[in-house]
């Protein structure tokens, strides 16, 4: 039978400083190495966290100018396109007509849709003094409504000395 390795003594302390230096290798790896990854990856989410916190409370303390600029802006947010709808802004053109006192043709185009936005046109042909064209354009403009004038023409009567007439093409904005 084979007797067991002896190790001499300078021998023995080249294998314990074999075995720290191994053994503190896989203790850094295996452990400190983790722990640390883990502790930086934690500091990161609080970090986030502690800024969404802060954009929370940020928007908390402003709430009330927000609703009160979600209110104002909401007339003008419609979310809804149905004929309705349609015939509800022609009755208000036909009423702001007949408060500024002018004569109003209206020729309602087709509705044309995309995927965020459909847009309604009417062709408006509007005929009457100076004074009441002009303040027919001006409520038209001040409707709580979402739209765009893509063409406005002014033009005088040659028959009549003191009418104007004006073409304009407005499509209605409708978010979907």
């Amino acid at each position: 039978m084979k007797l067991p390795v002896v190790l001499r003594p300078r021998e023995r302390r080249f294998a314990l400083v074999a075995a720290v230096l191994i053994g503190s290798w896989m203790f850094l790896s295996w452990v400190v190495q983790p722990l640390w990854h883990q502790v930086h990856a934690l500091g990161l989410h609080v970090e986030t966290q502690m800024s969404k916190l802060a954009a929370v409370t940020r928007l908390l303390a402003h709430s009330a100018a927000i609703a009160r600029a979600y209110q104002e802006a909401r007339p003008y947010l419609e979310v809804s396109d149905d004929e309705q709808t349609r015939g509800t802004f022609l009755d208000q053109l036909e009423t702001l007509a007949q408060r500024s006192h002018v004569q109003l043709n209206l020729k309602p185009r087709p509705v044309l849709s995309d995927e965020r936005l459909s847009r309604f046109g009417v062709e408006l042909d509007v005929e009457g003094p100076q004074e009441s064209l002009l303040a027919f354009l001006d409520a038209l403009l001040r409707l709580p409504r979402l739209m765009t004038v893509d063409r406005l023409q002014l033009s005088t009567v040659p028959t009549k000395t003191d009418t104007l007439r004006a073409s304009l093409l407005v499509h209605k904005l409708t978010l979907q």
